[in-house]
C-alpha cells in the first residue's frame, strides 16, 4: 500500500534521530501513567501489546511495571533502535503491520495500545487498527494522541508531515465511539490526551416477564 511505504520510509530515515528523544519520552510516558493508570484494569504480569511502538520508549514503561510488554513496528530501523533503548528489559519486539493484521491469537493481551499513531493515517488505515485492536484485546484499548486543541505550529509540522492530523482532530473520538462499547478521552497535555475504550459489549439484560 502506497501509503504505509511512504510511512515506512520516513520512519526508516529518521529512527536515528528519533531514538535521541528516547529518554524524554520515558520520562514523559511515566508521568502520564503514574497519574492515569488507575483507570486501567491489567492484571499483574498481564500482557501489553504496543502497536507501533516505534523507539520502544511507551513500552519500556509498562515493562518496567512487571507486564509481559511487546512492541509491535513495520520500521526496521526503528526496531533496531528499540531493542538497543530497551536492552536489559524482558521486551519482546517485531515487525507487523496491524493494517493488515498480526499474527496473535484473538484476545491474547489485557491492553493493547498505541502511541500517536492515528493521526499519521488515513481514516480507512485508523479504522483497520480499531478493528484489529478489538481482535487483539480481552477488553482494554489505549490510544495516546492529538486532542481536539489546534496550534499553528503543530497545525503546519503535521501539513507538511503529509499525515490526516486534521482527519483525526475533528472525526478520531467519533471513530472510536462507532467501533467501541466505551470510550473516556482524558486531557493529559494542552494539545494530547488519551483514550480508553472497551471492546466488550454490553449484553442486553433479559426482559421481564409481562
Amino acid at each position: 500500500m502506497e501509503e504505509l511505504e511512504k510511512h515506512a520510509r520516513l520512519f526508516n530515515m529518521i529512527a536515528p534521530v528519533y531514538n535521541k528523544f528516547f529518554r524524554w519520552q520515558v520520562k514523559n510516558y511515566r508521568s502520564v501513567l503514574n497519574k492515569y493508570a488507575g483507570f486501567l484494569n491489567i492484571p499483574p504480569g498481564g500482557r501489553v501489546l504496543d502497536i507501533g511502538c516505534g523507539t520502544g520508549a511507551f513500552t519500556y514503561c509498562f515493562a518496567e511495571r512487571g507486564y509481559q510488554a511487546v512492541g509491535v513496528d513495520f520500521s526496521s530501523s526503528m526496531l533496531r533502535a528499540a531493542r538497543k533503548s530497551t536492552r536489559g528489559k524482558s521486551i519482546e519486539f517485531e515487525k507487523g503491520d496491524i493494517t493488515k493484521g498480526l499474527d496473535f491469537p484473538d484476545a491474547s493481551f489485557d491492553l493493547v495500545l498505541s502511541s500517536f499513531v492515528l493521526h499519521g493515517l488515513s481514516s480507512e488505515l485508523r479504522h483497520s487498527i480499531y478493528v484489529e485492536a478489538g481482535r487483539l484485546s480481552r477488553n482494554q484499548i489505549l490510544f495516546y494522541d492529538y486532542n481536539q486543541k489546534r496550534r499553528l505550529f503543530t497545525d503546519l509540522i503535521e501539513w507538511a508531515e503529509g499525515g490526516d492530523y486534521f482527519g483525526f482532530v475533528r472525526h478520531g473520538e467519533k471513530e472510536m465511539k462507532s467501533h467501541y462499547y466505551d470510550v473516556n478521552k482524558i486531557d493529559v497535555g494542552p494539545q494530547s490526551a488519551i483514550y480508553l475504550c472497551s471492546s466488550l459489549r454490553r449484553v442486553p439484560e433479559p426482559r421481564k416477564a409481562e
